[in-house]
C-alpha cells in the first residue's frame, strides 16, 4: 500500500510539475525572447489605427490579455497574453501602453503551445507615463494572422 501512494504521490508531482511548461513555454531553457522597446507620443490610444492595409488580407486572430498588472516595486507593467484560436511559431506580439498623451511599445516573439499561440511574457517599464490609469492593448501579427486584444485598464501609480 505504501509503494502505491508513493507511486500517486510522484506521478502528482511530475503531473503539477510539468504543467509550468504549458504556462510558460521556454521555462526551463536558455531560449531568450527578442524584445525591443520605444517610447513615443500618441495622439490616440487605439493601436489599429497604424495597421497597414494588408493586415484585412489575414486570417483573424483572437488575442485575449490573460493578466496585466503594475508591479510599482519594479516600477513595470507585467502582460501575459495569448492567440486562442490557433497555435503556430513565427509570429510576434506588440504591447502598447497608452496613459494620456504618452504611449509605449514593445515587442516579443510568439510559440506554438498545444492549441494556443502564446506571447513570451511582456515587462514594460513605466517611465515616461503619467500617473493614472492607462490602457494595456496587445497585438498579434504573422505571416498569416492578425488581431488585436480588447483594451485593458491598470493604474498608474
Amino acid at each position: 500500500m505504501n509503494k502505491f501512494l508513493a507511486v500517486v504521490a510522484a506521478s502528482g508531482l511530475a503531473l503539477s510539475l510539468s504543467g509550468c511548461s504549458l504556462i510558460y513555454p521556454n521555462w526551463g531553457t536558455d531560449q531568450n525572447p527578442s524584445t525591443s522597446q520605444s517610447a513615443s507620443p500618441s495622439e490616440s490610444a487605439s493601436p489599429t489605427e497604424s495597421a497597414s492595409p494588408t493586415n484585412s488580407a489575414k486570417s483573424p486572430a483572437t488575442v485575449s490579455i490573460d493578466d496585466a498588472y503594475v508591479d510599482a516595486t519594479a516600477g513595470v507593467v507585467s502582460v501575459l497574453a495569448q492567440v486562442t484560436n490557433f497555435n503556430e511559431d513565427g509570429g510576434t506580439c506588440t504591447l502598447t501602453i497608452a496613459a494620456g498623451t504618452q504611449s509605449k511599445t514593445m515587442t516579443v516573439k510568439a510559440e506554438s503551445n498545444v492549441t494556443t499561440t502564446q506571447c513570451f511574457p511582456m515587462e514594460l517599464s513605466l517611465s515616461g507615463l503619467p500617473k493614472g490609469t492607462a490602457l494595456v492593448t496587445v497585438t498579434y501579427e504573422s505571416a498569416t494572422h492578425f488581431g488585436v486584444s480588447a483594451g485593458r485598464s491598470v493604474l498608474i501609480p
